[in-house]
């Protein structure tokens, strides 16, 4: 013979439950009286269902959910404290998008150039400041127009008079440091301050002399330190742009091999040829993959040739149609710039080696001065540039 439990005691053991849970989650949090109250119906709850008394367990349905419900103390409605946990979610979806998915770059130097600049300065003998247009077009473009004159009259110190620092990280500027310790900031990195706006011809008083017939050789003035400077003296005038911004993928490459011809992220960690302090940790380079595990490569000037054949990826081929002597739409060909012009031995890459060239192949510190990448520093391919509005914003190829 079967004997059914009844629909209200199935309920009752439900509400039982519930209200145990209630007092060992929230016990810390509700008031000595209110947990004594609650723990009473709950004890009531269990003699009613020992008796089978129907009426009094629907009485005590209704009042153990109404005393629980009042129960918590509750916090007042505050849109700031909303705003506040909106913005740290917000926070944390961008830090997992920027450690799994996505993260933006800024190309640092000319390598990659044209494909992507890196940073560049124009040095110009008239003051750039534009005007209203001109503002909003600087800003597009994230070009800076400088135009520095001496406001003080003294010595540079002796011992690093020129310092860089940055400013949100992503924007370098420089210090000029007096013996009296005044100091003057000029809003452009060093190596640019130093090379095209030739901070140190204007300071030692040398003629400024522009070259432009060997484009992969430029031109530096050091700061010795101890140079006088004058008040109203120019220092530094022309423009600074900022290095293109590039989001990579990092998702891809769990998932699938990389393609020789892609512009790709690495770090340089256990690249044995870059020595990098270890105060500044590893660096991340950008660069065009030319050459995957088992690839042979050599250059015969103006040609990358891979497996013994011309490099077909069309990367390369924008690269190639230039030369040395006559570059086309800023690409001037490949060659080692160990040997300007001439031919270089055949690489074989090994198991899990990818090899790095820059488009900027006169000018490019790379896999062919420091050696192959590991697949373990392997990021991702750059997919698109997204800051400055120029002509390389887009999907990059």
């Amino acid at each position: 013979m079967f004997f059914l439990t009844p629909r209200y005691i199935k309920h009752a053991r439900q509400l039982h439950k519930g209200v145990t849970r209630f007092i060992d989650y929230k016990r810390d949090l509700l008031a000595p009286a209110k947990l004594e109250q609650i723990c009473g119906l709950r004890a009531e709850l269990e003699a009613a269902m020992r008796q089978r008394d129907k009426k009094r367990i629907e009485s005590l349905h209704e009042e153990i959910n109404r005393v629980c419900e009042k129960a918590l103390p509750h916090a007042p409605h505050s849109e700031l404290g909303e705003n506040i946990e909106v913005f740290f979610v917000a926070i944390v979806i961008a830090l997992g998008i920027r450690g799994y998915i996505a993260q933006p770059f800024q190309i640092p130097t000319g390598s990659m150039q044209p494909t992507l600049n890196g940073i560049t300065a124009q040095a110009s003998a008239e003051d750039p400041r534009p005007g209203p247009i001109g503002w909003l077009t600087s800003f597009l473009t994230s070009t800076r127009h400088i135009h520095v004159v001496s406001d003080h009259t003294g010595y540079l110190r002796d011992r690093e008079p020129l310092t860089e620092h940055r400013f949100l990280i992503f924007m370098p500027y420089c210090k000029l440091h007096f013996r009296d310790g005044k100091t003057i900031r000029i809003m452009a990195p060093q190596r640019q301050l130093m090379d095209e706006l030739q901070l140190g011809a204007h300071v030692n008083s040398i003629p400024v002399e522009v070259t432009d017939d060997t484009p992969d050789v430029r031109r530096v003035y050091g700061l010795r330190g101890g140079e006088h400077i004058k008040k109203g003296q120019l220092l530094a005038s022309g423009w600074v742009q900022n290095g293109d911004h590039v989001l990579v993928d990092k998702f891809s490459y769990h998932f699938r091999t990389p393609v020789r011809g892609e512009v790709f992220v690495f770090t340089t960690k256990h690249i044995e040829g870059i020595r990098v302090p270890e105060e500044q940790g590893s660096q991340h380079y950008i660069k065009r993959l030319a050459g995957v595990p088992g690839d042979k490569l050599e250059v015969a000037p103006p040609k990358l040739l891979i497996n013994g054949q011309e490099a077909g990826e069309p990367g390369f081929q924008k690269v190639m149609r230039g030369t040395y002597e006559q570059p086309v739409e800023g690409y001037r060909g490949y060659s080692d710039p160990r040997v300007v012009g001439g031919r270089i031995d055949r690489i074989e890459l090994g198991n899990e080696q990818y090899f790095a060239m820059g488009d900027n192949s006169y000018n490019s510190s790379d896999s062919r001065a420091w050696g192959p990448v590991p697949e373990r520093n392997l990021v991702g391919p750059a997919m698109l540039c997204y800051w400055p509005l120029t002509r390389h914003w887009g999907v990059i190829r």
